[in-house]
């Protein structure tokens, strides 16, 4: 027995015949006839008489009618209901360091309201440690981050891509025409960095250590906009990753040798229940 079936048995009792049953459902008169035999055929019951071309209930024909409208309005009900519930459906809280953001945003958000168009998508900037932090606390559902920290192994991870990072220079910079950067040719150089608590600093902060280098940091900034605009005046350095560096022809980029590489994650609570929107939303991004 299908809610079609029982559509159409209902439609023909109230019309009493299937010609104008088939024209109120937008369907053809066998259809609506193989639905009546189907389910004369499954109770093994008579629900018409028939007499020409006009339908009447027998009587076990009116009690299937009553139970079977009773049925469809429940089915009504219970759609309408999860309509609504679909409208409150818990948005969901994605993290991003600023850095990444400048990569991803906005064609990483247009793309998943382009996809998934019923969610509520609430984007949130913080470094990747505060994000992985907030994520285990479960105030963020998912984050994209910087998978070079030690607490990434907290949590469910998926590396999604990865960055060289590169120095940039302004182009009239001392060091603009090296093909390459060793880190021991900027023990004197002036860099602006980001915040000490980022990754890619910590991650800079044990390269210089290996090679013997106190680096010259005269700030440190949460702020990109700020970092490349120093960068630009011609006289300091900083570390950006290359797609940064691609889009932004007025900065000069210059690999560091040996690279020094960083995986991008996206990463979610281990443990907690994800509900197949969420599930979908991670395998969008792991693949964007």
């Amino acid at each position: 027995m299908k809610l079609t079936q029982l559509e159409y048995f209902c439609v023909a009792a109230r019309y009493h015949n299937i010609t104008k049953a088939a024209k109120e459902l937008f369907v053809t008169q066998p259809s609506i006839s193989n639905a009546i035999k189907a389910l004369e055929e499954e109770f093994g019951v008579n629900l018409f008489f028939r007499n020409n071309n006009k339908l009447t209930l027998t009587p076990e024909g009116e009690l299937f009618y009553k139970s079977a409208e009773g049925l469809l309005a429940h089915a009504d009900s219970v759609e309408m209901e999860f309509h609504e519930l679909r409208k409150k459906i818990t948005p969901i809280r994605i993290g991003i360091p600023p850095m990444l953001g400048t990569i991803y945003l906005p064609e990483l958000y247009l793309s998943l309201k382009e996809n998934f168009p019923e969610v509520d998508f609430r984007l949130f900037e913080f470094g990747s440690i505060k994000a992985c932090d907030l994520v285990l606390e479960e105030k963020l559902d998912i984050a994209i981050v910087n998978a070079e920290q030690p607490a990434i192994d907290k949590c469910n991870s998926r590396i999604i891509d990865t960055e060289d990072l590169y120095f940039c220079v302004a182009p009239d910079h001392p060091l603009a025409e090296q093909k390459t950067i060793l880190l021991t040719m900027l023990a004197n150089e002036p860099l602006i960095l980001f915040n000490t608590d980022s990754v890619q600093v910590m991650t800079l902060t044990r390269q210089f250590k290996a090679v013997g280098v106190t680096p010259r940091v005269i700030l440190n900034t949460s702020q990109i906009t700020t970092l490349i605009n120093m960068v630009k005046s011609g006289h300091v350095g900083t570390f950006l990753y290359r797609s940064i560096v691609e889009a932004h022809p007025d900065i000069v980029g210059i690999p560091v040798m040996p690279s020094i590489e960083q995986r991008i994650g996206v990463i979610w609570k281990k443990g907690k229940y994800q509900n197949t929107t969420a599930e979908k939303v991670i395998k969008y991004i792991e693949n964007f």
